[in-house]
Order: C-alpha cells, then structure tokens, then sequence
C-alpha cells in the first residue's frame, strides 16, 4: 500500500516521479539558449525602389506631352490646310508653275467658233480674229515688244493661225529639215471632243535657212510628235497633222503696227516670259476640234 507502513525485511522501493510536461517558458529558455538563426523565419522584405517610381512617373508625363502636343498639331496643320493662301503665296506658286517667271494678270477670253474649222476656241480679247473662208484662220495680237534674235527689242505683233494641210505653204523647209530650239511642250486640251486627241505637243522650230543660233522662227502644233533641243524636225512630221496650227511673229513698221509687216525671228528665251507664253497656250489648250 502506498504511504503506509513498511514491512521489516523488504527493500524499499522508491517511487517513480511522474514527467512533467514542458512549460512554455521552458520553450522559450530553450528557443532562446538555441543556436538557431531565426531570421531565416522571417518574410524577407524587398527594399523600395524609388528611382522606379520617378521613371515610371516621368514616362507618364512624357506620354501626355506627346499626346497633347500631337493634338496641337493636328489642329494647326488642319487650320493651315483649311485657310485660303494669302496674295503672295499665290504669287509664289504661279511663278513655280511658270519657270520662275512672274505670272501676268489673267486674260479677259472671248470665244470663237468657226465653221469653216468646224472648231472652236477661247482667245484674249484684245486680239483679233480674221476668218474669210478662204481655208485659212487668224488670230493676231496687238502690238507688243518682242526680243529679236538679235536681242534687240522691236515691235511687233503675234500671230496664231490655221490652216489647210492642202494650203499650207511648206516653202520653208525647202531648204532643209528644221530644228528645235528648245524642248517640245505637252498641253492638255481643256475640252477635247471626240474626235481629237486629249494631250498635244507644241514644238519650236527653226528653219535651216536661220543662221542666229537660238532664233525662234514658229511655233507648230505637232500632234503626238515631241523633239528634245536640236533634234531636226522634218517636213515630212508636219504635213501629218491637219489642220496645220502654227505661231509666227512679224514686226511692225511703227507702234501702231499699220502697214506692211515683215516676217522676223525672235529669240528663243522669250518664251520663259509668261505673259508672252501664256496667251499663246491658253488658246491652243482651248481648242475644240471637231
């Protein structure tokens, strides 16, 4: 019997104790003698990245910067685009257009139609027309300065006509083929009916007989016939196209351009004035041949 009295001649027997279960702070003696790195326990905290943010914030602020000034743009250009060119950049562009010449103030046209053509076409007003029936048409300029071959200025008139390929006089080329003095140039019909061609070449010649070297003798309508500079220009190219349109240049006796007119030459160079070249184009390009 436990805790009572103890026979004579028995060893004593001790008793066992019971183990008593750890406390927690025996854990926290233990935990705290033990030679464990704790840290390893521990979240790992990432350091900020500051300078990260600073890019990012100034990615941003250049995104919009870009955004608002493309749309500044836009706005501008479109407003430009929309408002009329002022006086003197349409000044600028009609020199472009013209070889950098300035251009001449446009020409008041009256219109023409003649029946013995079976055409018609617009010319300035202060030309005249002169259509007998007899297979030939003229339409001449007033008096005007024209720059001789010589370079001399004279006066003189313009005078565009056509006629009969069967009554045209050829006698020029007699002598020999022509040549062009300057590179043939391409004109669109304004109206072209039909019948006629869209696009024509006009060619600059000088007969073989014109020993001034860059001397404009006519100017011919050549069809779908171009030549470069100093290309030679047969007879046989012109009597191709009917009716026969050709530009000649006569001076005059006086300023009046009364009486007698003799046949010149003029220079070539003349033609990079615009307010020469123009009117003579003009009326090509309205021809409406039917």
């Amino acid at each position: 019997m436990i805790g009572g009295p103890v026979e004579p001649g028995k060893p004593t027997v001790p008793t066992e104790e019971q183990p008593t279960a750890p406390s927690e702070q025996d854990d926290f003696e233990q935990a705290a003698d033990s030679t464990v790195d704790i840290n390893q326990f521990m979240p790992q905290l990432k350091p900020k990245r500051l300078w990260l943010t600073v890019l990012k914030w100034i990615f941003l602020v250049l995104v919009i910067a870009a955004l608002v000034g493309g749309g500044v743009y836009w706005f501008l250009a479109h407003h430009k685009s929309a408002t009329p060119p002022s006086k003197a950049s349409q000044s600028s562009q009609q020199q472009s257009s013209n070889g950098g010449q300035p251009a001449g103030p446009p020409e008041n046209t009256k219109q023409y139609t003649s029946s013995n053509f079976n055409l018609s076409f617009n010319y300035p007003e202060n030309w005249n027309v002169t259509d007998t029936g007899n297979g030939k048409l003229t339409v001449t300029s007033p008096a005007m300065q024209l720059k001789g071959a010589d370079g001399q200025s004279q006066t003189g008139q313009v005078v565009m006509t056509i006629q009969n390929e069967n009554t045209f006089d050829f006698s020029s080329f007699k002598p020999g083929s022509a040549v062009a003095v300057l590179d043939s140039q391409k004109l669109t019909y304004a109206k072209p009916t039909q019948t006629q061609r869209a696009n024509t070449y006009i060619s600059f010649l000088q007969y073989a007989s014109t020993t001034t070297h860059g001397a404009l003798d006519s100017i011919f309508v050549t069809g779908d016939f171009g030549y470069q500079k100093d290309q030679t220009i047969p007879e046989t190219d012109i009597q191709k196209v009917d009716p026969v349109i050709t530009v000649t240049f006569w001076q005059c006796q006086n300023q009046t351009c009364s009486g007698t007119l003799k046949s010149m030459n003029i220079s070539s160079s003349q033609w990079n004035d615009s307010s020469f070249a123009n009117p003579i184009t003009k009326m090509i390009e309205s021809l409406a041949i039917q």
